[in-house]
């Protein structure tokens, strides 16, 4: 798969799926902006580790717990600070 279609493939899901990842923001973040950047950076993580889904569940699920991992993960930074 080439990198265009990898990037087309990615862009995709994410809109298919968008939903799954604005739950999560909503339920780990209280302001707008907290969601947007909480979105953006599941976005990210998303993107990271998009080649090496190895589809041994849906990708729906896949998304859905990378998006929950990075929340929980900025939520842990945020109280260390």
């Amino acid at each position: 798969m080439t990198e265009e279609m990898q990037k087309e493939a990615f862009v995709e899901l994410v809109e298919k799926n968008q939903g799954i990842i604005h739950k999560v923001c909503n339920m780990y973040c209280d302001s707008s902006q907290d969601r947007n950047d909480l979105f953006q950076e599941i976005l990210l993580q998303l993107w990271r580790s998009y080649a090496h889904f190895r589809g041994d569940s849906r990708i729906s699920t896949w998304m859905y717990r990378v998006a929950l991992n990075t929340a929980i993960s900025g939520l842990r930074k945020r109280k260390r600070r």
